[in-house]
């Protein structure tokens, strides 16, 4: 047996995730690293290969195609690891709880809507909008979780989740607009 390679390629991890369960375990892997807590504009480059996937979601592809030049990226084993190692027990304890139900949610035309959602989560992730990557993360994670569980309850918790974080996203714009007209009368 031989040792662990330092780096994994990306087509690598994604031929072993893929199976027959669609895109769905491959957007759940990549929403992981953005339901961390991390710096800002970290998340944003986290949130960048949900907008490589989520749109294929959305076009009903089965297999996931990426670009080369993604292809050939490479992950740290060592971090990778250790980030699973740190979700491990949160996804256990999910584990007991989902399971296939509300099946016409995550079929093909409710798994094509559950990715235009996740493409508008992943645009709102991307943005550089202070403190409100938090809703949207665990809306895109609810989603994931759904489409590869096949559990419509995590389905219409995503959409739940993601009408909370855009109307949080409204009102934190009404704020802001209505703070600053308010200081500009002020002046």
């Amino acid at each position: 047996m031989g040792e662990a390679p330092d780096r994994i390629r990306l087509d690598q991890m994604v031929e072993c995730i893929d199976g027959k369960d669609g895109l769905g375990p491959i957007l759940f892997v990549l929403t992981l690293p953005v339901l961390l807590p991390l710096p800002p504009g970290v998340s944003m480059l986290a949130a960048l290969p949900v907008l490589v996937v989520a749109p294929q979601i959305l076009m009903g592809r089965k297999k996931l195609w990426l670009p080369d030049w993604l292809s050939r990226r490479t992950v740290d084993h060592a971090k990778l690891v250790k980030l699973l190692e740190r979700i491990m027990p949160s996804l256990q304890r999910i584990e007991a709880v989902v399971r296939p139900r509300l099946g016409i949610l995550t079929g093909r035309v409710g798994e094509m809507l559950a990715g235009l959602a996740c493409t508008l989560i992943g645009i709102l992730l991307v943005l550089p909008i202070p403190f409100a990557n938090l809703l949207p993360s665990w809306s895109l994670g609810a989603f994931s979780l759904g489409l590869t569980r096949k559990d419509g309850l995590c389905v219409v918790a995503g959409y739940g989740l993601l009408l909370l974080s855009l109307a949080v996203i409204a009102l934190a714009a009404f704020g802001l607009d209505l703070g600053i007209g308010r200081i500009r009368t002020l002046i």
